[in-house]
């Protein structure tokens, strides 16, 4: 196993830091230490990110001590935030994106806001817990990827929070080319519950999606001027890839949207086939219940009241009253579903079977 060469990082003496790194030059990492907290956003060669605990009651604390923070950057690094946004004023961006949470065995289902905000020397993110982004980033940068910008910073952190994204909407496929089976071969009771779980999960990530991608698109057109072309480039970069996830989560969408109603279909044909047969039982029964309705009045002579074979009369004659309606219902028929509903339903399924398979919800990721 590799050894996390950046694992001193994670034991800063700095007050509600959850680790702090120093980069060089060429964008390479190493552990930072309090002295680099000084030179956050100083000229100079490299640059600083530093990473906060916002679960930590001295990390407002710590606000003041970073000198160049403009008061957006603070009041989105250190207030309450309930939505994704971005906000560029000139020389710094700031704004909160929505990830997941980060657990002992991975990925959760729950997620929290990263804030972020950055611009010349330093890079300042923070969260109330573990969050797969940053996690996956700085794993990445003990692996010796690098980053010569803070801005190279940034989109390596989204960068890893669309390839969460697209392992979430890759997990959900395979959930739903389960289910596509199972319907398939009729054994659709048993995903009616899957399928619920996996439409909401989808329509979660869909929102989380769009969110981004809205925020990435701001932010390209806030900076069409000539000095920000380096931060539109990486911009539209992002925003390239989150419409490749935007569309994908939409396809995904549709396929458990139609699958749901294939699966209420199947319910629907399933529940108008027993109310059938129970209607066609009553009617066959119907003739019987009148005649021993008849003969239990307590009327004088009643026919075959005197007989010895009397009861054995009014049974045969149930029988035959049964028969004779069942053999009309079978002239006129009505003892089997009419062959139009069941190549309705058929075509209905088949049709809404076509559409599920239509474009592919993996499409590539850019």
């Amino acid at each position: 196993m590799m050894m996390d060469r950046l694992k001193p990082a994670l034991a800063t003496d700095i007050p509600g830091c959850a680790w702090i790194l120093r980069f060089d030059g060429d964008g390479r990492a190493e552990p930072g230490d309090a002295g680099d907290v000084a030179r956050l956003g100083q000229p100079g060669e490299g640059f600083v990110w530093l990473h906060l605990d916002l679960t930590d009651a001295r990390t407002k604390a710590l606000a003041g001590q970073i000198p160049g923070l403009t008061p957006d950057a603070k009041d989105t690094l250190f207030g309450a935030v309930d939505h994704q946004f971005v906000e560029h004023s000139g020389t710094q961006v700031s704004g909160a994106i929505l990830d997941h949470e980060r657990g002992l065995s991975g990925r959760t289902t729950r997620t929290d806001f990263l804030r972020f905000a950055f611009g010349a020397g330093f890079l300042i993110s923070a969260r109330r817990r573990p969050l797969l982004s940053t996690e996956e980033t700085r794993i990445a940068l003990a692996s010796g990827q690098m980053a010569p910008t803070p801005l190279a910073l940034f989109e390596t952190i989204v960068e890893r929070l669309c390839d969460e994204l697209a392992a979430i909407l890759t997990e959900l496929g395979a959930t739903l080319d389960r289910i596509e089976e199972h319907v398939v071969e009729g054994r659709w009771r048993d995903e009616r519950k899957a399928l619920g779980p996996t439409r909401r999960s989808a329509l979660r990530l869909a929102r989380q999606i769009s969110g981004l991608r809205a925020i990435l698109h701001r932010l390209e057109l806030a900076t069409l001027a000539p000095e920000h072309a380096q931060l539109r480039d990486a911009a539209a970069r992002l925003v390239q890839r989150t419409d490749a996830l935007q569309h994908d989560v939409t396809n995904l969408q549709d396929r458990a949207r139609l699958m749901q109603d294939e699966v209420h279909a199947a319910l629907n044909l399933e529940t108008n086939d027993r109310l059938y047969l129970l209607t066609v039982v009553t009617t066959l029964l119907l003739p019987a219940t009148f005649v021993t309705g008849y003969f239990g009045m307590n009327t004088k002579q009643l026919l075959f009241s005197e007989n010895d074979n009397g009861s054995l009369y009014a049974t045969l004659l149930c029988v035959l009253s049964s028969i004779a309606v069942f053999l009309f219902m079978r002239s006129k028929g009505l003892t089997r579903p009419s062959d139009a509903d069941d190549d309705e339903g058929r075509t209905t399924q088949k049709k809404r079977r076509a559409a599920a398979h239509g474009p592919s919800s993996n499409s590539e990721s850019f």
